[in-house]
């Protein structure tokens, strides 16, 4: 294996010595369990919830309510609008779904992305972002839910820009714009500093496996962090 850039290695630095995630707010015993599928565009993160779902007969959501997700306004606040707005608009609309999905009758949900993608995202950008957004969490974060467990995808850069290839229309166009080699090494980096905070973040490889194997992978997992 190659190493690290030193550009890389010095944000991997910055983030293990600059940020570290507040205590959320405990998950309470009725409510279903969550687990989210992460990554970075391309790894393959909304197939893989169809096939979960399907598979283990529990519902997907995305991670943001749907009610955010008009087109004009997915657009705007992901192209458009200063970064701090965007931020603030995703992390509501991942808020409001996780209330909504703890409150779910059924026993696990399956979640495409969450807050974490839009941490994910602005810590790709810049690593000081990370800073600024977890200082205006923290005074609330014993109301923000976390996912109980999150399955991070990792897939490299040139498999998820041939993934991004095949996507048509806005989907592909808006995916196209973090579509950089840096961004994809930072936001790897991103997450992977988020496994070092949270236990209950798990990776995956997608690189060298097709859908079905994936599936597979990842219904293993969830066996062990939900016994049958």
């Amino acid at each position: 294996m190659n190493p690290d850039p030193p550009e890389i290695e010095a944000y991997r630095l910055a983030l293990d010595e600059r940020a570290s995630l507040p205590r959320f707010a405990e998950r309470t015993a009725s409510a279903p369990l969550v687990v989210a599928i992460e990554g970075p565009n391309g790894a393959g993160k909304s197939t893989l919830c169809r096939g979960l779902s399907s598979l283990i007969h529990a519902p997907h959501c995305l991670g943001t309510d749907e009610a955010w997700f008009s087109e004009r306004f997915k657009v705007r606040m992901i192209r458009d609008a200063q970064w701090h707005a965007s931020a603030m608009f995703f992390l509501s609309g991942c808020f409001e779904q996780m209330r909504l999905a703890r409150g779910w009758p059924e026993r696990l949900v399956i979640m495409d992305r969450s807050l974490w993608s839009t941490l994910a995202v602005h810590a790709a950008t810049a690593a000081e972002r990370i800073e600024t957004l977890l200082a205006v969490l923290r005074p609330v974060a014993r109301e923000i839910q976390v996912p109980d467990l999150t399955l991070v995808l990792e897939a490299s850069y040139a498999t998820c820009q041939a993934r991004i290839a095949r996507k048509t229309g806005i989907d592909r166009a808006l995916d196209e714009l973090t579509s950089r080699p840096g961004f994809h090494a930072r936001e790897r980096e991103f997450y992977r500093w988020l496994g070092r905070q949270q236990p209950s973040v798990k990776f995956l490889d997608a690189d060298q496996r097709d859908p079905e194997q994936c599936l597979a992978a990842a219904s293993t997992l969830l066996r062990e962090f939900i016994p049958c």
